[in-house]
C-alpha cells in the first residue's frame, strides 16, 4: 500500500504543480492518510505491515473517503500559509487517489457510496430476496420493477472506526401491478422493504463484500382507507331521508 500512496503523493505533486502550486509530497502523503481514515502516514504504514489482519487496503474493492479529516489534515500542516489552497490540495489528493486505484471504486463520503452504489445493490439484493420472493408470491400483484430505495443516505456506524465489519442497511417500498380483472380478490400491491449490505473491512476505508440479503412484507394501510370508505359510504345511507 506505501506504493499506493506514494503513487498518489507523486499524481497530486504534480497536479498542483501545474497549477503553480509547490507542495511537498511527504505533506500530500499525510493528507491522503487522512482521506483513508488515518491520523497520519505512518500510523497507515504500521497498520498496513500488521499480517494479523485478514484485509489490507490493497485489498479493498471499494474505498470510501473521510473527505473532513483530509481537509482537517491539510489545515494542520499549515499549507495555506505556504500559499496553497487548502481546498485545492486536498481534491488534487482525491483526484489522485481515484486515478491511482486502478479497478477500485473510490467514493468521497458514505452519502457517494450511497447514492452512487449501495442504493442500487441494495435494490437488486432486497428483489432477490427469498423472503421478499415469498412475500410477492403471496400478494396477488406482480412486481416486475426493484424497489425503490430511500433517497437520503441512511445513517450507519462510523465506517473508518469499523474494526471488522460494517454494514449499511436501508428501507424501500415495492409497488406491485394488479389486474383488477382477475379472479382473484385485491389483497395489496405493495411492499414494504428492508436491505442491508455486510462488508468486511480493508484498513480504515476500505470495503470488501461479503453479503447482502433483504425482508419483505405486505403493506396494510390499504385497508384502513377501504374501511373508511365503507364506513363514509354507511354513514351516507344512513343520513339520506330516503331511506
Amino acid at each position: 500500500m506505501s506504493n499506493y500512496v506514494r503513487s498518489a503523493a507523486y499524481s497530486a505533486s504534480q497536479a498542483l504543480a501545474a497549477q503553480g502550486l509547490t507542495v511537498k509530497r511527504s505533506h500530500l502523503s499525510e493528507v491522503i492518510a487522512a482521506l483513508l481514515g488515518y491520523r497520519t502516514h505512518a500510523a497507515l504504514s504500521v497498520e498496513q505491515a500488521d499480517l494479523k489482519l485478514d484485509y489490507h487496503l490493497d485489498d479493498a474493492e471499494i474505498l470510501v473517503l473521510n473527505l473532513p479529516m483530509g481537509e482537517r489534515r491539510t489545515a494542520e500542516l499549515g499549507l495555506a500559509a505556504a500559499g496553497a489552497a487548502p481546498s485545492a490540495v486536498t481534491m488534487a489528493c482525491v483526484e489522485a487517489l481515484k486515478a491511482s486505484a486502478g479497478s477500485t471504486d473510490v467514493y468521497v463520503s458514505v452519502a457517494d457510496f450511497y447514492d452512487s452504489h449501495a442504493r442500487q445493490a441494495l435494490a437488486e439484493t432486497i428483489y432477490n430476496a427469498d423472503d421478499v420472493a415469498g412475500a410477492m408470491a403471496e400478494s396477488n400483484a406482480s412486481f416486475p420493477n426493484e424497489p425503490e430505495m430511500d433517497i437520503e443516505c441512511p445513517p450507519t456506524t462510523d465506517l473508518w472506526a469499523a474494526v471488522d465489519e460494517w454494514t449499511i442497511e436501508a428501507d424501500g417500498a415495492m409497488t406491485g401491478e394488479y389486474d383488477p380483472e382477475g379472479d382473484r380478490m385485491f389483497n395489496g400491491d405493495t411492499l414494504n422493504c428492508r436491505g442491508w449490505l455486510i462488508y468486511r473491512k480493508a484498513g480504515r476505508a476500505g470495503l470488501v463484500f461479503i453479503e447482502g440479503d433483504g425482508t419483505g412484507g405486505a403493506d396494510d394501510s390499504w385497508r384502513d382507507l377501504d374501511r373508511d370508505d365503507e364506513w363514509a359510504y354507511q354513514q351516507s345511507l344512513g343520513s339520506n331521508p330516503a331511506n
